[in-house]
């Protein structure tokens, strides 16, 4: 009896949890996988915020997703989690995979850095009052070569120092004097696995697009379609002006070599008649 007391509350919770997920997965069309290896339980609670209303995040055990996809409906689904062996998280999107990954890229939060860890941006220490006492704090900040000084029995910075540049890896040392000065050196998200949309998924290298090269190609084929439409003729409310004023040219031109005369046929051929006329004066040695 004891046994059934502490683990039933348990399943309750899993089935809950298998039900909720089922409904997300009804309700949105895309659903993506990210990896929580490495994944701060902050970094996913400041991402959540800040992509409040774009799209919603859980974390469960892959074999529970697995009973909420089959109870959704789409069993197609369970290969989201297929050959993956790392804890992973779901998001349910209602915007698509491409822009997910783009806005879970823009998105990402600044952090506290761990020993090890390598700043993703130059790292200044500003000058201000540390409010941290004088002691064997001071030791480190003569280590790391930050200048100090001690006023009203507090330590000061007495300068703004860089005590990393990107791509820096940050000592054991550097990293705990950034915490008590509550300085981020990193960069950290949410890194996608795969996506699912309108039945296809999408590992994370085909999730990731440069926007600008994107336009760049999208312009470069856009000319060249509208090239091609113009050259076959193709008439749309696009080509129709191009092909108006390739007509009109050509007519022009077919007007000359008939000899047809009218008011925008006759300038043209009394200027080629001119030019021949020359031309053939020129060649009797008349001029």
């Amino acid at each position: 009896m004891a046994v059934q007391a502490v683990t039933r509350p348990n399943i309750v919770k899993k089935s809950k949890l298998v039900d909720e997920v089922a409904n997300l997965i009804k309700k949105y069309g895309v659903v993506a996988v990210f990896d929580l290896t490495g994944t701060r339980a902050n970094t996913i609670h400041e991402m959540r915020k800040k992509l409040r209303g774009l799209c919603e995040m859980r974390v469960l055990k892959k074999t529970l997703f697995i009973k909420a996809c089959r109870l959704a409906g789409n069993s197609e689904l369970e290969k989201l989690v297929e050959n993956v062996k790392t804890p992973v998280g779901f998001i349910f999107s209602g915007i698509n995979s491409f822009k997910l990954a783009l806005t879970l890229e823009k998105n990402k939060v600044p952090m506290h850095a761990k020993a090890g860890e390598k700043a993703d941006f130059d790292v200044w220490v500003p000058e201000t009052n540390t409010g941290l006492p004088p002691g064997p704090i001071l030791s480190d900040f003569g280590k790391l070569k930050i200048p100090t000084r001690i006023e009203g029995g507090q330590v000061w910075i007495a300068k703004d120092t860089l005590v990393a540049k990107k791509g820096d890896e940050i000592s054991q040392l550097l990293a705990s004097l950034l915490v008590k000065l509550d300085i981020k050196a990193v960069m950290r998200g949410i890194n996608l696995l795969k996506a699912y949309e309108d039945g296809v998924i999408l590992k994370a290298e085909d999730l990731v697009i440069d926007p600008a090269k994107t336009s760049e190609e999208i312009v470069a084929a856009a000319s060249i379609a509208y090239g091609f439409a113009v050259g076959i003729s193709y008439l749309s409310k696009e080509t129709l002006p191009a092909l108006l004023a390739k007509a009109l040219l050509q007519a022009r031109a077919l007007s000359m070599e008939a000899g047809y005369y009218d008011v925008e046929t006759v300038p043209a051929m009394i200027a080629k008649a001119q030019a021949e006329s020359a031309a053939l004066a020129r060649a009797a040695g008349l001029s």
